[in-house]
């Protein structure tokens, strides 16, 4: 791997950055800095400078695997995310910003709050202890404990079928989508875990269903925080649990746009028997835009994860063959939230796809 690319992950940092600076700094139009980067100067970027279609070579995989900068980097954000929570409470509890100020607040740790749900999908792949209490505590901080979940063991066997609600339909919008997801992977998570806990003779209403858990466990770090921060100031902040309760919505609405993104109108074919083919690099949408995937530790290369679900970021495959995205995925959820936008520019690319597939095939 080029030296400049592994220096290049580091640009994820600047999300955070950007955010507790414009805080002090930023005034105007300029405190919602933090959203103009992430959807305006991300993709000015990844238009200026060249793709990046590189993959690792043969030799270097077991050294990248090994190597710990890659694993200090994605840790490190589930802490700055913490960090952030109870700084963003403490300045709305001690520097009484005005309610526009308040709002780029939650806007900003709600833009950050997305991309820690990418950095807990990474880590939930992983198998150690140490990595699945990271990831889960990423979740628990934007309510979204169920995601590794349905995601691990839903999403990726039914990817791309009827049967997966984190598929999304052609000429589905994004707002049905949300619908689709929101219901279908909570109901589709306590499936799984009350499956899973019932082979353990384990009733599913215990604390042993981490579906249960992880979303009593997010309660209580935003009644916590509410509370402590409350009784420090001396009165009663609701705006610290509209904060908390909006910074997770943003972040989870947004991933799920990148959910939308990932698969729209993909669907894997079925033998005569009805059984899908098994999932290929053909299944999810590729995207090989240098920066957005610097900045979301190559999630745009997603056609490689869901060949190789327990693959690490840094050794992600472009794949040629995969379809590809005109844009890198900040632009890409704009789009989504323009369903006409949306629906001319991807559905022509959809189609041609689906003359490859079944029509050359």
């Amino acid at each position: 791997m080029q030296l400049i690319k592994k220096i290049g992950f580091l640009a994820s940092f600047s999300l955070p950055t950007i955010m507790v600076l414009t805080y002090y700094f930023g005034e105007g139009i300029w405190a919602y800095t933090p959203a103009i980067y992430a959807y305006l100067c991300i993709p000015l970027v990844d238009l200026i400078i060249s793709r990046d279609s590189q993959n690792v070579l043969k030799e270097e995989v077991e050294s990248l695997t090994a190597d710990w900068y890659f694993d200090v980097l994605v840790y490190a954000h589930v802490w700055i995310q913490v960090s952030l929570l109870v700084w963003g409470c403490y300045v709305l509890a001690f520097d009484s910003p005005s309610m526009f100020k308040a709002i780029a607040l939650i806007v900003g740790q709600g833009v950050y709050s997305a991309t820690i749900i990418n950095v807990a999908h990474e880590l939930g792949h992983r198998l150690t202890p140490f990595a699945q209490f990271h990831a889960r505590l990423g979740l628990i901080s934007l309510s979204y404990s169920h995601f590794t979940v349905e995601h691990n063991k839903g999403h990726h066997l039914h990817v791309a079928t009827p049967l997966d609600p984190a598929t999304s339909k052609k000429n589905q919008t994004v707002y049905a989508f949300w619908i689709q997801t929101l219901v279908g992977g909570l109901k589709s998570a306590w499936k799984l875990e009350a499956k899973r806990l019932e082979k353990q003779d384990t009733a599913a209403w215990s604390i042993s269903n981490k579906v249960l858990s992880g979303h009593l466990l997010t309660v209580v770090m935003f009644l916590g925080l509410f509370g402590a921060f409350s009784f420090l100031s001396g009165k009663v902040l609701w705006i610290i649990l509209v904060f908390l309760v909006f910074q997770s919505v943003i972040g989870f609405l947004s991933l799920e746009c990148v959910n939308y993104i990932e698969h729209y109108g993909i669907v894997r074919k079925q033998n005569a028997e009805g059984r899908y083919e098994r999932v290929n690099p053909l299944h999810s949408w590729n995207s090989n835009h240098t920066y957005s995937n610097l900045m979301l530790f190559q999630l745009q290369r997603h056609s490689d994860h869901h060949a190789n679900a327990t693959r690490p970021y840094q050794i992600l495959r472009h794949m040629e063959e995969s379809p590809q995205l005109p844009f890198g995925y900040p632009l890409m959820i704009i789009m989504s939230l323009v369903p006409a936008v949306w629906f001319k520019s991807m559905n022509p690319i959809l189609e041609s796809w689906e003359d490859k597939v079944y029509k050359l095939a």
